[in-house]
């Protein structure tokens, strides 16, 4: 398939996981390259883009929805999923029961948005003295599921831009480009 020169695509990407994993940080690191350390909840979905250069003749505008954590409000989460191209479902390093939730996720994800790629990513990685699960552990676990497997830390930025390009490179490859 031949693409139209400086043609712009729109990407819809779902941030999920529980509450307190850090999915607005990592929002904010990648579209505005900053770290906040006051914590306020988000409340249904926010909204984030960043365009970037696919390649010389392709531009894409990622929107991030950066949805709520918390289950009281899975109702009101789950109607921002349609629609999406990929997701992103975060756990925090820190916190062991976060991980065991990713297959929740995962499920919750997959009930609205069959077949869209969907990466894991543990987060805070910048607290390696309280780390509850390995990136070995994470890899075992998901990895072996097909499920692209990454780290990041917010705070410092490390590996949060990888997220986002990686889940646009698939999302690009299953839409045929």
């Amino acid at each position: 398939m031949s693409l139209s020169p400086n043609v712009t695509y729109i990407i819809k990407i779902i941030n999920a996981g529980d509450f307190r994993v850090g999915k607005t940080s990592l929002a904010v690191r990648y579209t505005q390259n900053r770290f906040s350390t006051s914590y306020l909840p988000t409340l249904g979905v926010d909204f984030y883009s960043k365009i970037i250069q696919y390649d010389e003749d392709v531009t894409l505008r990622l929107v991030l929805f950066d949805t709520v954590g918390q289950e009281k409000l899975a109702t009101l989460r789950k109607r921002y999923y349609t629609g999406a191209h990929g997701a992103v479902v975060v756990f925090d390093v820190t916190r062991r029961e976060s991980f065991d939730h990713i297959d929740n996720w995962i499920k919750e994800v997959e009930e609205k948005c069959p077949d869209i790629p969907i990466i894991i990513v543990g987060n805070k990685t910048d607290l390696e003295e309280e780390r509850t699960v390995t990136l070995k552990e994470a890899e075992e676990t998901w990895g072996v599921k097909n499920h692209t497997v990454l780290e990041s830390s917010a705070r410092l930025g490390d590996g949060v831009s990888d997220i986002y390009s990686i889940i646009a490179e698939q999302v690009m490859k299953k839409q045929g480009f």
